[in-house]
């Protein structure tokens, strides 16, 4: 594993007051991350605060540390934290942002802006294998809050270890954790495969909407805003719906429009190796992996679909 700068660790080391932001809808890798940073930087006896969108998913709602989200802000911090958060117009801050001497992004999207005054940013499994590993650089004892929290950021955003953004680090850290704790397998069924009711319809309508694009390996689902509200709004739609076109036998890239307004949708891209998809999401304005990319969108979805067709026909070698 690659040493943390000393620039960071410093950083953490010598100043006391924190806020931490995550990005808009926080995953299960925001989660984990945010919650064992803050666990972590009070075991070191930092005052640490937190602004958080919420309400989070059901399955997330196990910490005992977000108790203490969103409580009153000060006007100024020593430092802002920015945990998994590629630009900062998707972080999810304060409408009048406190004062700080430095802000930190600490992050693993290959699509990061380096928006930061000291920006740690490296392509891993998830955030939270670098704020592991940022946390073990300052000597901190991790309790079995703090190894759930690295698990959850760690197996979320590696689909229970099955996406490609997995690596050798990605498992040694897991073993660390097992060192830590000896059972996840609880918390491996809650996080990937128990649903309340409405997320299960959820999911069910995403599935009834697959399509299949000009018999390309190209899969668009559509939840349109009445679905949405039907089956009890954003916080219903599970981070493993947009990976359900992925699960289709020879579809390689997948797109999931979730309607927020009328005609304007958040995007969710996958696409497997070798394909890959950050780049259109850049060129709508948004961000993330090669393989696991969003943006928000407002316009033709036709010319959407042209536009991924057109990726899948450049990258598989066709004019």
């Amino acid at each position: 594993m690659k040493k943390i700068p000393d620039l960071v660790l410093d950083c953490l080391k010598n100043n006391h007051t924190f806020l931490i932001l995550l990005h808009q809808k926080p995953d299960g890798d925001a989660i984990g991350s945010a919650v064992a940073m803050g666990k972590g930087l009070k075991k070191l006896n930092k005052t640490v605060d937190y602004y958080i969108d919420m309400p989070l998913e059901d399955k997330l709602l196990f910490f005992d540390e977000i108790k203490c989200f969103n409580q009153s802000l000060k006007d100024s911090y020593d430092v802002i934290i920015f945990l998994d958060c590629s630009t900062s117009s998707f972080a999810f801050s304060p409408a009048e942002m406190p004062a700080a001497k430095t802000k930190l992004v600490i992050d693993h999207h290959k699509s990061n802006a380096h928006y930061g005054d000291l920006n740690f940013v490296e392509i891993t499994g998830a955030t939270a294998e670098i704020v592991f590993r940022i946390l073990k650089g300052l000597q901190v004892v991790f309790d079995d809050e703090m190894a759930d929290a690295i698990f959850t950021g760690i197996t979320t955003d590696t689909g229970s270890f099955q996406f490609s953004n997995v690596t050798v680090d990605t498992h040694l850290i897991a073993s660390e954790l097992y060192a830590i704790k000896s059972n996840y397998a609880h918390l491996s069924k809650r996080l990937h495969t128990q649903k309340n009711i409405d997320q299960m319809k959820m999911t069910g309508a995403a599935i009834h909407s697959l399509e299949i694009l000009d018999s390309m390996p190209i899969a668009m689902m559509i939840l349109d805003q009445d679905t949405i509200v039907k089956y009890g709004g954003n916080i219903n739609i599970t981070e493993d719906v947009a990976n359900l076109g992925q699960n289709t036998i020879g579809v390689s890239i997948t797109a999931l429009l979730k309607e927020i307004d009328a005609g304007h949708y958040r995007v969710s891209l996958r696409a497997k190796y070798p394909f890959d998809i950050h780049e259109i999401a850049l060129k709508y304005g948004g961000g993330g992996h090669e393989r696991a990319a969003g943006f928000n969108f407002s316009g033709d979805i036709d010319q959407l679909k042209r536009d991924l067709m057109t990726v899948y026909e450049s990258q598989n070698g066709k004019s």
